[in-house]
């Protein structure tokens, strides 16, 4: 993964955190105007409260712990991510795949919503996938000198609307990552992915 683009998936997955947080009246609008309403308040919230401006503030990671469980697929993310070494792993691994992966996004991202100051999403546009719930939700993120396209791939359950990934330009996260645990996969198995998503959470 370039670190160009790592650096702007961080700003991007950031405002995911944020944008699909839950709302007790979420579930029952459609994904679009779902991102069309909370990107709006949450903004709002992080220009109007001088701590969520600064990345190192503990309300921060207090805002991403409490966001990032309920609207993220974390074990869709990591099987698609893993591709077709998902199989290869056995059930405790991919639990502990999941895990660190997801603890390896929260804590990558959090720094990333501060910066939501000077950002805002125009919603442009609903696409339905495979299924009527599976739908992708296309974006622009404006504010910098050029907009960027983001398209928020989501999935509807009992649980409600759940992100699994996230496109930036046409680059999605999940492609960004299969392309690493594949090489991780390959050279040191499942064991040696997981090995390394924990030092990389400091274990």
């Amino acid at each position: 993964m370039s670190q160009l683009f790592r650096s702007l998936l961080v700003m991007i997955f950031g405002l995911a955190l944020v944008v699909f947080a839950p709302s007790s009246r979420a579930e029952t609008i459609a994904p679009d105007e779902l991102v069309r309403r909370l990107a709006t308040e949450v903004t709002n919230a992080v220009r109007n409260d001088p701590e969520l401006q600064n990345s190192q503030s503990p309300k921060i990671a207090d805002i991403v712990g409490r966001l990032i469980v309920p609207r993220f697929d974390f074990q869709r993310i990591t099987q698609f991510a893993m591709g077709r070494n998902w199989a290869k792993a056995t059930p405790q691994e991919q639990k502990d795949v999941v895990e660190q992966f997801g603890r390896l996004l929260t804590r990558t991202y959090s720094n990333a919503i501060a910066s939501l100051k000077e950002l805002d999403i125009e919603v442009k546009g609903t696409k339905t996938n495979s299924a009527a719930n599976d739908v992708t939700v296309k974006t622009q993120m404006i504010g910098r000198a050029q907009p960027v396209a983001i398209d928020y791939s989501l999935i509807n359950s009992a649980a409600g609307w759940k992100v699994y990934d996230v496109t930036v330009e046409g680059i999605s996260l999940i492609t960004a990552y299969r392309d690493e645990f594949n090489t991780l996969v390959s050279s040191s198995g499942v064991s040696g992915l997981i090995k390394v998503l924990k030092k990389k959470n400091g274990e």
